[in-house]
C-alpha cells in the first residue's frame, strides 16, 4: 500500500509540475523512487553489496605539456573506476585527486556513490599529475617541476573527459558532474569555469578560490571558534602559546621545554626549531578536519587546568593528546611537490600579524615562506616570483568573483580556510552552503555516515538535489 501511494504521488507531482516529456519524466521518476523505496526496505536485489574489489585500477596517457605543440613527451595518470551502477546513458562521475596519492576506498566515500547509485552514473577517481603514481619523472629534481601547474593539471582532466566519453561504450552523450575536496575542490570549481562544455555541474567542498601570499584570516576563525566555546578556553589557548614563546626563546631553555612533547606523534622534537615547534603547535590546535564537538571537548580539557599547572604545559599536554589524530608522516615526495605548488603558486602564508587570533607573534609568516621556498627550490623563487604568479591566478580564474554557474559549494564555519571560498552565492545557478561548527571537507562522506550533525546531512541533500537536476538527461527536467 506504500509502495502504491509513493508512485500515485509521484505521478501527480509530474502532471502537475511540468506537461512536457511527460512520459519520460514518469518513467525516470519512478526508477528513482523505487530504488530508493527498495534500498530502504533491504530488498534492492539489482546491486552487489559496495566493496572495493569491484574497483579497476587504469591508467591514461596524458601529455607532459599542453601548451607546447612541439613537445610530444607522454605519461600515465592513474585512475579508479566504480561502474556497478553504470547504465548506459547515466553520467560520468568524476572526482579530482587531491595533493596526495589516491586510494582504492577514496572512490567509496563521497556522495558522488550516492549519486552514482541514483542516477546509474559511472564512477572515476583519478589521481593528480605528480601524485602517487602519476609521476611524469622517476627521479625528478626541482627543474622537472615546471610541467606541475593549476593549468596543466586542468588540461588533465579536460583531456580524460573527453577522450574517456568518447571510447566507453554507453558514455557518449552522458552529462559529466565533477567533485573535489579543498585544492581538488577548486579545481573542480575551476574546470566548470573553463569547460562548461565538458563539464555539466560541480561540487567543490571547501574549496578555497582566492589566492594570496599572506592569509592571516585563518588564525582569526581559529580564535573565533574557541572564543565561541569558552572565553576562557581562548584565553588558556592564547596564555599557553605565549608562554611557549618565552620558553623556547633560547637554545637552553628550548632543549629544556620541548621535552614536555616528546610523546606527540608529529615527528622527533630534537629536530626541530623554536619556529618549527611553534608552527606544529598552531598547526595541531587549528586542526582543521576536527570531527564535531571537537572544540568542547578541548576546552573541556584546556580549562580543567589546576592551578600548579602552567598554561604552557596545560597546552602541552593538550597537544600531545590529540596530536595522534592529526599528525601523519605522509609521504616526504608529496610533501615537496605540494609545497613547491605553495611556493609557485599559491602562497598562502598563515599570517599572525593579526590582533584578533590567539597566537601573538612578532615573525613574518611570508618571509619563512620566502626562506623555505629559496631553500628547497632555488633562490629564483622570489617574493615577486610569488605575487607575480598569485596575481596571474586571480585574474585568470576571479577569485571569489568569478562568474560561474552549475557549481555546488559548500564551507563549514569551523574551517580556517573558508573565507578563501565562495561561500556567499552570487547567483541562483551557483549554490552556496554554510554549516555551522563543521570543519575543512566534511561533506566528503556518504549518506551512510550517521555521525554528521543534521545541519550538513540538511544542506549536503540540496548539493545533491542541484546535482541531479544538472545531470539528469536533457530529456528529462527535474523540479526540486
Amino acid at each position: 500500500m506504500r509502495l502504491h501511494l509513493i508512485l500515485l504521488t509521484s505521478i501527480l507531482i509530474i502532471f502537475c509540475v511540468k506537461k512536457v516529456h511527460v512520459v519520460i519524466n514518469l518513467i525516470y521518476f519512478i526508477k528513482i523512487i523505487l530504488k530508493q523505496f527498495l534500498k530502504g526496505m533491504n530488498c534492492d536485489e539489482d546491486y552487489d553489496e559496495i566493496s572495493t574489489e569491484d574497483i579497476e585500477e587504469k591508467w591514461f596517457e596524458v601529455y607532459l605539456d599542453h601548451f607546447n605543440i612541439f613537445n610530444n613527451r607522454t605519461f600515465f595518470l592513474r585512475y579508479f573506476v566504480y561502474d556497478q551502477f553504470f547504465k548506459r546513458g547515466g553520467p560520468l562521475l568524476l572526482e579530482i585527486g587531491d595533493q596526495e596519492a589516491i586510494e582504492p576506498d577514496f572512490v567509496l566515500s563521497h556522495p558522488s556513490l550516492d549519486l552514482a547509485e541514483q542516477l546509474n552514473g559511472k564512477l572515476v577517481l583519478i589521481e593528480h599529475r605528480y601524485y602517487g603514481q602519476s609521476i611524469p619523472f622517476k627521479n625528478f629534481n626541482v627543474n622537472d617541476l615546471a610541467y606541475l601547474s593549476v593549468e596543466q593539471a586542468l588540461e588533465d582532466l579536460a583531456l580524460f573527459i573527453e577522450t574517456y566519453k568518447r571510447i566507453t561504450p554507453g558514455l557518449e552523450n552522458s552529462k559529466v558532474g565533477v567533485f573535489g575536496c579543498s585544492y581538488a575542490g577548486s579545481l573542480a570549481t575551476w574546470l566548470r569555469y573553463k569547460f562548461p562544455h565538458l563539464v555539466d555541474g560541480a561540487w567543490a567542498s571547501s574549496a578555497p578560490l582566492h589566492v594570496t601570499i599572506d592569509y592571516s584570516d585563518y588564525y582569526e576563525v581559529v580564535g573565533h571558534i574557541y572564543a565561541n566555546v569558552s572565553r576562557g578556553c581562548a584565553a588558556a589557548i592564547e596564555q599557553g602559546y605565549k608562554e611557549a614563546r618565552q620558553l623556547f626563546s633560547t637554545s637552553n631553555s628550548l632543549k629544556r621545554n620541548r621535552a614536555a612533547f616528546e610523546d606527540w606523534k608529529c615527528g622527533n622534537v630534537t629536530d626541530l626549531t623554536a619556529n618549527e615547534m611553534l608552527h606544529a603547535m598552531r598547526s595541531i590546535i587549528s586542526n582543521q578536519y576536527s570531527r564535531p564537538n571537537h572544540t568542547i571537548r578541548s576546552c573541556e580539557y584546556l580549562e580543567s587546568k589546576s592551578v600548579k599547572t602552567s598554561y604552557f604545559k596545560q597546552l602541552a599536554d593538550f597537544i600531545v593528546e590529540i596530536s595522534g589524530e592529526i599528525c601523519s608522516s605522509g609521504e616526504a615526495q608529496s610533501d615537496y611537490v605540494e609545497r613547491y605548488q605553495t611556493c609557485t603558486e599559491f602562497g598562502y602564508s598563515l599570517s599572525t600579524s593579526s590582533q584578533n587570533q590567539p597566537f601573538k607573534d612578532s615573525f613574518s609568516a611570508v618571509d619563512d615562506l620566502l626562506e623555505s621556498c629559496a631553500n628547497d627550490y632555488g633562490e629564483k623563487i622570489t617574493r615577486d616570483v610569488i605575487e607575480r604568479s598569485i596575481s596571474r591566478k586571480n585574474r585568470l580564474y576571479g577569485s571569489t568573483n568569478l562568474k560561474v554557474t552549475k557549481v555546488f559549494s559548500i564551507h563549514g564555519t569551523h574551517d580556517p580556510w573558508y573565507r578563501l571560498g565562495l561561500y556567499q552565492s552570487n547567483s541562483k545557478d551557483t549554490p552556496v552552503e554554510l554549516v555551522s561548527g563543521t570543519s575543512h571537507c566534511a561533506d566528503s562522506t556518504t549518506f551512510e555516515n550517521e555521525s554528521e550533525p543534521p545541519e550538513l546531512k540538511e544542506k549536503k541533500k540540496r548539493g545533491m538535489e542541484y546535482m541531479k537536476r544538472w545531470l539528469m538527461p536533457d530529456s528529462v527536467t527535474y523540479v526540486f
